[in-house]
């Protein structure tokens, strides 16, 4: 018996993760390809109703507990290292890069299934020429990714890459009459501000009619300006993905409506996904990594909670109920997109609401999420001589739609580590490189009142958003 390449089915999935060690503890090594084929055969042959609620939660810690291990392991009998691809996650909150491993295989598919996803629904077409300056590199896989699922949709693709200067990026668009610019959020502020200084007469040698990012939200601030200087009817879209999951979603004005912005960060962005690639549920904000064994019923649509994701394109490695620690809520698409995406496609579309990280996990800065717990880590143990810490985001004045991270710290008199080295590892910790210098500080304070303190009991608050 042979299978074609295509999604698997939830009782594949499930099947499988009952012999997977992030599942199965007990279990040595992922099944080989012959025992995930007998599995397959195994469910066809005789078909049961899959319960996905009855499946225990995927917490990143024990997912990551396990793939470290079997990285570590060099056995020949290991079949987690073969045939593997590899992407970093996470962001900036551990020392060392972690990474998810897909099969080659399984994620080729996934690429092509969710470029022609893209493609159908109109967010790219066979007309657009799209100029990406993702990053590429250290595990980074941003760069082919993006090129490969925009290719798949049926655009033309040009690689510039993070390392070509703002001004070769313009010359580029200008050369081949580029319509659309791609990059993470901050690259694509950095190509507006730069844009923004041209002269007219410079700017009206190329049109954007469209600008498609991925990584931190947009702020309605950033989208005003975006709108300001490449103009107002330009249509601003975005990716959504991670490494577990791979990409898995998109938001588009035209089939999600605008985003409801606040203050600062958009208030909610709606992105539209598929129910035959990945399944989302919404559970109670009071699901707790304590109870390993909880296996906690979704919440009505529309109301808000914890995400947990269920890949129907992970196989060899399934991600079934993982905690992403988002928060969002699940909702129909709405009428205004029936008219941009085929009919047959309207009854596995769905909408997730995203609300942005559930602050309980950790918090985001400059396209990287860093994990509360791996920050207290180092900065009440692996630190030495740190009486009291404190985490400020905030917008910088010299350029309000940026985001300065700020540490204020308070040291022993006798601290065995310099400031400088201290500041060198939290440096480190946040993957601060050189163009992120400037929206990066330490401040070193002698006194409690430097700190940013709760009123009433005037304790210091840990974690300042002034973002808003």
């Amino acid at each position: 018996m042979t299978f074609d390449e295509k999604n698997f089915s939830l009782e594949e999935v499930l099947a499988v993760a009952k012999r997977h060690p992030f599942y199965a503890p007990s279990v040595q090594y992922p099944p080989d390809k012959d025992a995930i084929l007998s599995i397959r055969e195994q469910v066809a042959a005789q078909p049961q109703a899959s319960n996905l609620s009855s499946q225990p939660l995927l917490w990143k810690s024990s997912l990551y507990k396990a793939i470290q291990r079997l990285v570590d392991d060099t056995s020949t009998q290991n079949t987690f290292r073969r045939g593997i691809y590899a992407s970093t996650t996470g962001g900036g909150s551990s020392r060392e890069p972690l990474f998810f491993a897909t099969d080659v295989s399984e994620n080729r598919h996934h690429r092509f299934a969710f470029g022609r996803f893209l493609g159908t629904v109109g967010l790219v077409t066979d007309k657009d020429w799209v100029v990406t300056i993702h990053p590429e590199g250290e595990l980074c896989r941003s760069l082919d990714l993006t090129m490969e699922i925009l290719e798949n949709g049926g655009s033309s693709v040009l690689v510039a890459g993070d390392s070509m200067l703002p001004e070769a990026v313009i010359n580029l668009i200008i050369k081949y009459h580029a319509n659309v610019l791609a990059g993470e959020s901050s690259q694509i502020i950095n190509m507006v501000h730069y844009i923004s200084s041209l002269p007219n007469r410079e700017r009206g040698k190329f049109k954007l009619d469209k600008v498609i990012y991925t990584s931190e939200s947009l702020t309605s601030g950033q989208r005003a300006e975006i709108h300001k200087v490449l103009g107002a009817d330009l249509m601003i879209c975005s990716l959504l993905g991670s490494a577990e999951a791979g990409p898995y979603a998109f938001s588009c004005p035209s089939i999600t409506g605008k985003n409801q912005s606040g203050e600062g960060t958009a208030a909610y962005e709606d992105f539209v996904f598929d129910t035959r690639l990945t399944i989302m549920e919404i559970l109670p904000a009071t699901v707790d990594e304590s109870d390993e064994n909880q296996t906690p019923n979704p919440v009505p649509g529309g109301e808000k909670g914890v995400i947990a994701q269920t890949s129907l394109v992970r196989l060899r490695n399934p991600l079934v109920r993982y905690i992403t620690g988002d928060v969002g809520s699940l909702h129909d698409l709405p009428e205004q997109a029936q008219g941009f995406i085929p009919q047959s496609a309207w009854p596995h579309l769905k909408v997730l609401r995203l609300y942005g990280r559930d602050r309980r996990f950790s918090f985001e800065w400059a396209g990287s999420y860093l994990e509360f717990n791996a920050l207290n880590a180092l900065m009440n143990n692996e630190i030495r001589g740190i009486l009291q810490w404190q985490v400020i985001l905030e917008k910088m004045e010299e350029s309000p739609l940026e985001t300065r991270l700020e540490f204020r710290i308070m040291l022993a008199r006798d601290s065995c580590d310099s400031a400088e080295k201290i500041s060198s590892r939290i440096k480190k910790f946040c993957c601060v490189i050189a163009s992120f210098e400037r929206k990066f500080r330490t401040i070193f304070v002698n006194d409690m009142d430097d700190f940013v303190r709760s009123p009433g009991a005037r304790k210091v608050i840990k974690f300042v958003d002034r973002q808003g």
